[in-house]
């Protein structure tokens, strides 16, 4: 709904100077969140924890997710025992249930119908 809300105040805005940029579930967003699996990894460090026993993060769209994880995944591929645990609301399931499918992040189709 917000990702909906934003691009019609960018496509309604009079001057036309407005844009948006989708983020949340794409590639670069989860890169750049990849801040905070570091941060862990330093906070965990400070505390004198190399790997941590379980990793678990909220995973909607995936980006928090995966910006906590992947730096744990690394280290998870090298031979680390961790567990990492993806969580989802029971409001909204969308690991565990309903149909696994694409979806737009616009969920009301704005941006599709203003492409040209």
């Amino acid at each position: 709904m917000a990702i909906s809300e934003a691009v019609e105040a960018a496509v309604k805005d009079p001057s036309g100077t407005t844009k948006y940029a989708l983020g949340s579930v794409l590639n670069h967003v989860m890169l750049h969140q990849t801040i905070i699996g570091l941060e862990a990894k330093k906070q965990l460090a400070s505390i004198g924890v190399k790997n941590p026993d379980i990793v678990i993060g909220c995973a909607g769209g995936g980006s928090n997710f995966a910006g906590l994880a992947f730096p744990f995944t690394q280290d998870k591929i090298h031979g680390a025992n961790i567990e990492i645990i993806p969580c989802e609301p029971t409001s909204s399931p969308s690991l565990t249930k309903g149909v696994f499918t694409y979806d737009f992040g616009d969920s009301a189709g704005i941006l599709h119908s203003h492409i040209t």
